[in-house]
């Protein structure tokens, strides 16, 4: 049995009554998202809001019960922006309950439930050559952690890939593909794209690599199969065959355009100015967004 037909056989099964939300039964929703911390989040949600809701069963859940979540989590002083998202995660959960025909009705729609208004994120911008220049020559290049910190820069700004694609990289997704390396990885919305890899990313990858290999070795973390940009250290959890995650990019990337003084910074900032670069080049915009 699938766990969709775990989750429920009929809305009409009266059954139903003495059932319970089984967690399981969320894990080809939550499958769909390309990276792990990606999953782990929607994973979250899901549950934390079935906790609140004592279990009901998908098919018991009413609008109320998530309007009483979305102010349980106000009154837990949480972000906007934090409740919005795991609204939405609910929201796109029972979305996809009701596209199989488990549900009748999602009772997270916007159409019942008001989502909070988050705040306008400031603009994001595009960095100038020179800023970039100053960005790059921040890590010291000479150790393992600052050649991981300029690949994984440079990664951002040449091939303009989203900080969640490039935290779930494998060392095998780099290939020598008709007479050129390739990076071969999967996109937003689940699609693979091959993208050629410049002589300076791969020059910057290897040089992290070789310095690296040491770590990865002792602590089992190497071979094709492993993260690409893998943390310094994760003592604190002992689980070491593991990637960056997207919080360690973004303070990465903080960290450096603070030492360089270009100011606030984010990653999208560096797929930014891979798209602008790309369209100056002649690329479509459809191209660019792929």
């Amino acid at each position: 049995m699938t766990p969709d037909q775990r989750l429920v056989n009929s809305p009409q099964d009266h059954s139903l009554a003495q059932k319970r939300f089984d967690p399981r039964s969320a894990t080809p929703f939550v499958n769909k998202s390309v990276s792990e911390e990606t999953r782990r989040a929607y994973r979250r949600a899901v549950a934390d809001f079935f906790q609140f809701v004592a279990g009901k069963h998908p098919t018991e859940v009413v609008p109320n019960d998530v309007l009483r979540w979305r102010d349980h989590l106000r009154a837990g002083r949480k972000r906007a922006a934090t409740v919005a998202f795991k609204l939405s995660v609910v929201r796109a959960f029972f979305e996809y309950l009701k596209a199989g025909g488990l549900v009748a009705l999602n009772p997270a729609s916007t159409k019942l439930v008001a989502v909070p208004e988050v705040p306008d994120e400031p603009a994001g911008r595009a960095l100038t050559a020179k800023e970039v220049r100053y960005l790059l020559s921040g890590p010291d290049r000479s150790k393992s952690e600052g050649a991981r910190d300029y690949a994984l820069l440079l990664i951002m700004l040449r091939l303009g890939l989203r900080v969640s694609e490039v935290c779930s990289l494998r060392a095998a997704a780099i290939k020598w593909s008709h007479g050129r390396w390739v990076l071969k990885c999967k996109v937003k919305g689940g699609r693979e794209r091959t993208l050629p890899v410049p002589a300076e990313v791969k020059k910057a990858i290897d040089e992290y690599l070789k310095l690296d290999a040491k770590r990865r070795s002792n602590l089992h973390s190497d071979g094709p199969e492993a993260f690409l940009i893998q943390p310094h250290s994760n003592y604190r959890t002992l689980v070491f065959d593991k990637g960056l995650s997207s919080r360690m990019a973004w303070n990465i990337v903080a960290r450096w355009a603070n030492y360089g003084g270009i100011g606030q910074l984010s990653p999208h900032d560096l797929r930014r100015t891979a798209i602008t670069k790309a369209l100056d080049q002649g690329l479509s915009y459809r191209q660019v967004q792929m």
